[in-house]
Formats: structure tokens, C-alpha cells, sequence
């Protein structure tokens, strides 16, 4: 009952998909390209596909980033990880009324590239569901990205 609680919290409060690891070999080259020549200083990339994108978290200058581009090589959104104590307090108070049991092990700040809006995107990390709880920065659900 317990799990069925946490899915049921989960997916009504705006959950991400799951991200997979892919293999450089299987990013587009469009995008393969448009990171390393937008993104030149890039270090430790790891692409992932997630919501229709492909991913490369990166470090830079000792910062974990990400940057999402489409197959076509467009900049769809970056990020930034930050610490869960700078997260905007409509946020934490989301976490806290919505969240009350579930870790959060990461925190990026994402912005879309087109709008320029921000989105919070929390991972949780406990081992029986893990997902990534996308939240606006007045605390409230994110619209569903596209897949």
C-alpha cells in the first residue's frame, strides 16, 4: 500500500521519465557535433535519451551541467546542478508538503531554451522507486515535457 502511495504521489505530482545511458555511438550526429562545438570544454560526458532529447551531462570549470539537445542538433534546455539548500523556497515547501519521505540526492536548475523559463529537477534515490520530480519555481507541478 505503502508503494502504491509513493507511484500514486509521484506520477499526480509531475515525475520525469525515466532517463537511459546510451552509448556515445547512438547520439545523433547532430547532436554528438553541436556539443562539441558549442560546448568545447566539456569534460566526463555521459549522454542519456530522455523526454524525446538526448542529454550530455558534463563537467566544466569543476561544475556538473547538462545541456538537451533535439536530433537535430538544436539546444533544447542546460542545466545546472545546484545544492538542495539554494532550491527557491516555494520548492522546498513542495517537497516538504508533497515529499515528506523521499531523499533527494541531486538538484538541477533547467532552463528551457526556447522560453527561457526555469524548472527545478529533483532526483530521489531511494533504491525501490527512483524517479526525478520536475517542479516550476513557485513550487507547482511543470507541464509535461514532450516524448
Amino acid at each position: 500500500m505503502k508503494t502504491f502511495f509513493l507511484l500514486f504521489v509521484a506520477n499526480s505530482w509531475g515525475l520525469a521519465s525515466h532517463a537511459q545511458a546510451i552509448p556515445d555511438a547512438q547520439v545523433p550526429p547532430l547532436a554528438f557535433l553541436a556539443l562539441q562545438q558549442q560546448y568545447p570544454q566539456a569534460r566526463n560526458v555521459k549522454w542519456k535519451r530522455t523526454q524525446g532529447w538526448y542529454q550530455a551531462s558534463y563537467t566544466q570549470n569543476q561544475v556538473r551541467r547538462l545541456v538537451r539537445f533535439s536530433p537535430e542538433g538544436d539546444v533544447e534546455a542546460t542545466g545546472t546542478a545546484i545544492a538542495l539548500g539554494t532550491l527557491p523556497l516555494p520548492v522546498r515547501r513542495t517537497l516538504t508538503d508533497h515529499y515528506p519521505s523521499r531523499k533527494i540526492c541531486q538538484a538541477d536548475q533547467i532552463t528551457n531554451a526556447r522560453t527561457g523559463n526555469l524548472t527545478y529537477e529533483l532526483a530521489t534515490c531511494e533504491s525501490f522507486i527512483s524517479n526525478t520530480i520536475v517542479l516550476t519555481t513557485n513550487g507547482m507541478k511543470a507541464p509535461h515535457a514532450r516524448q
